[in-house]
């Protein structure tokens, strides 16, 4: 059973880094789609004299162009769409995967019985995570509706009134968002990626799955390498930086 639980776990392991491969060219598509549509609006836009003969340009064009500006304007749209689906699907099978390979491995069991959990687990987070934005997002609308009453304040003479209104709001339980431009939080974001292999752009499932793997290939009781327990230690310090919260904050300061 250890030797097919091994066998499951690589086979996991190959399976999430395809699909890993396959969103990241899924994401290039993309971006690059919506590039050109965009460049093709804006030609569009500034011809606008051709508006009198856009009737009868299909007719004029090859039916190969035709399906690339079909390309151009849908896969913008549904592109995003596929890609969610494919992180569904990797993050269900790799983890099922992974808990079956570590029952067998210890004897013990591990995780969900079916997969449908690990389905209902995935959904359950991400509408959480859906919940937590509109959080965050009516926290900032906040903010910046209390930096206008504030300027607003201050240009009539009543600055001091204003700090006193906002000291008071922040009393009854609003403190307000502090930001992440504290020193270092960039390098100790970007050196936590680079140290579970991923991009600055990743999400809260790439992180597990790439600590899930990182943290069993230098476990100190599998690794007898002479530097796998320090890399084992980065390893952890990296997963325990890179909160979805941290996540966030590192996207909308410097993405």
């Amino acid at each position: 059973m250890k030797f097919l639980g091994k066998i499951l776990h690589g086979l996991a392991t190959g399976l999430g880094t395809f699909f890993n491969v396959l969103i990241n060219i899924m994401n290039v598509i993309v971006v690059t789609f919506e590039g050109i549509r965009q460049l093709l609006f804006m030609i569009f836009v500034f011809g606008c004299s051709t508006i009198f003969i856009f009737p009868i340009i299909p007719l004029l064009l090859p039916k190969e162009v035709m399906y690339f500006i079909f390309a151009v304007i849908f896969i913008p749209i549904l592109g995003p769409k596929f890609i969610s689906f494919l992180r569904y699907i990797n993050y269900t099978l790799t983890e099922w995967m992974y808990d079956r390979a570590d029952t067998m491995i210890t004897g013990q069991k591990v995780g969900y019985e079916s997969i449908s959990d690990y389905s209902n687990k995935y959904k359950y987070e991400q509408e959480q995570m859906r919940r937590r934005q509109r959080e965050e997002e009516a926290r900032r609308q906040q903010e910046e509706m209390n930096r206008r009453f504030e300027e607003f304040v201050r240009n009539f003479g009543g600055y001091q009134n204003s700090r006193t209104y906002n000291q008071g709001y922040n009393q009854g339980g609003y403190s307000g968002y502090t930001g992440v431009n504290n020193i270092g939080f960039k390098e100790k974001y970007e050196e936590a990626c680079e140290i579970l292999g991923l991009s600055v752009d990743t999400d809260i499932y790439q992180v597990k799955l790439n600590y899930r793997k990182l943290a069993k290939k230098y476990h100190p009781d599998i690794n007898k390498d002479p530097g796998a327990t320090e890399m084992f230690t980065k390893v952890n310090e990296a997963y325990e930086f890179l909160t979805e919260e941290n996540i966030k904050k590192y996207k909308q300061s410097y993405l």
